[in-house]
């Protein structure tokens, strides 16, 4: 009995002292009436001058959601996504994209979800972080995408966020965006680096270096309600 109780004892020691960082993802409970995070671009693949972000907290059956909408040449919408909170992190339940067709137009298609959790509330569980999705393109029912994205965590930091000075953690990011084509072949180039989440806030920085691509990459200017982003002029 002495020798379990010192087991024991041993164990709830140890789970005390693992690193929580929940409190650097997006406030989920506080997102019920969701928010616009904008994002002002630092990076040459995008044009755009912004990006834009719609979050929104669900507290569905005892289940607590986030549903993430980013926005692309007005209200169009782009990607969607549904993240399910949990007590050791965050799970990917289901995601759509809209990718254009060979004329252009944007196409909504649901994407198989391979792997799922997408962010540690433990990083030292030594479980893998991030995720990877497969869809078929539209109009090229021959060809699968692969999307894949691995986050390690580096550590703390500090850094100022829309004039105030936040506390942050900092993922190194590993990549691999791939299309297997039975007729054009298959071709799969990879992206590193980086994301940092603050804490009550969620994502405010992120780069990721394409190659030849260019790189994308974003900061956190300001957020905003809903209706005020419907008002507001889209550069």
């Amino acid at each position: 009995m002495r020798t379990f109780a010192i087991l024991l004892c041993c164990l709830i020691c140890a789970c005390a002292g693992d690193e929580d960082i929940r409190d650097y993802y997006y406030p989920v409970r506080e997102l019920t009436e969701g928010l616009v995070y904008e994002y002002e671009n630092t990076g040459n693949f995008d044009p755009a001058p912004y990006e834009y972000w719609y979050y929104l907290g669900i507290d569905q059956d005892s289940a607590l959601y986030l549903s993430s909408t980013r926005y692309a040449d007005g209200m169009t919408p782009v990607q969607v996504a549904t993240e399910r909170v949990r007590n050791d992190g965050v799970y990917l339940q289901k995601l759509t994209v809209y990718p254009p067709d060979t004329g252009g137009i944007r196409q909504q298609t649901e994407a198989d979800i391979l792997y799922d959790r997408t962010f540690p509330f433990y990083p030292a569980d030594e479980r893998a972080t991030g995720y990877r999705v497969r869809f078929t393109p539209p109009g090229n029912p021959d060809a699968e995408n692969y999307v894949s994205l691995n986050r390690y965590y580096r550590g703390d930091t500090t850094l100022e966020v829309m004039g105030e000075t936040y506390e942050g953690v900092v993922f190194d990011l590993q990549g691999e965006v791939s299309l297997r084509d039975l007729r054009e072949g298959d071709i799969s180039p990879t992206f590193s680096g980086y994301e940092i989440y603050a804490r009550d806030i969620g994502l405010v920085e992120y780069r990721r270096d394409l190659g030849a691509g260019g790189v994308a990459g974003g900061k956190l200017v300001r957020r905003i309600d809903m209706a005020e982003f419907i008002a507001a002029p889209k550069q």
